[in-house]
């Protein structure tokens, strides 16, 4: 019985080892490079769902400054004028932080304003009801947990 509890305890020892390992490699080979040099990235219009939209004529502009070597987070700018109010789909985790601006948000059953120097987080296949009053201008991180991390985080509510 210690022999095989020995064994099972290296082998899954070797195989964080393994996993570690993987993981370090694919980091290295596929990372970007160090910035050298400034890059500009301003920010560009884009369309969201019409039926997203339910006041206003918002204007919404963004862009994608990082992303991770594996794809699963990436960060960016999001700029939105209003008077306007709508609907927010989230495909992924979000985290936010507004820059400036502000706006109010209606998620799970809760209403609260965000304004500048303030961050909040949204699950993945969840939903927000946004009212921007002027303006939001603010950074986001998207992250891809998986599905089975989306899944286990639904069952625990």
């Amino acid at each position: 019985m210690k022999k095989s509890l020995t064994i099972g305890v290296a082998a899954g020892l070797m195989t964080l080892l393994g996993i570690t390992s993987y993981q370090a490699i694919a980091y290295v080979t596929q990372v970007a490079p160090a910035s050298s040099v400034a890059i500009s990235m301003p920010v560009k219009a884009f369309e969201v769902d019409p039926t997203w939209i339910k006041e206003g004529n918002p204007n919404f502009r963004a862009t994608e400054f990082f992303k991770s070597h594996d794809g699963k987070t990436t960060s960016g700018i999001f700029e939105c004028d209003g008077p306007s109010t709508f609907e927010w789909h989230y495909q992924l985790d979000e985290t936010i932080y507004v820059l400036d601006g502000g706006v109010d948000i209606e998620y799970q059953g809760k209403h609260f304003s965000l304004k500048p120097g303030e961050t909040a987080f949204f699950r993945a296949g969840t939903t927000a009801l946004w009212h921007v009053p002027k303006n939001i201008r603010k950074t986001w991180t998207l992250h891809d947990a998986g599905q089975p991390a989306r899944g286990l985080a639904k069952l625990l509510g």
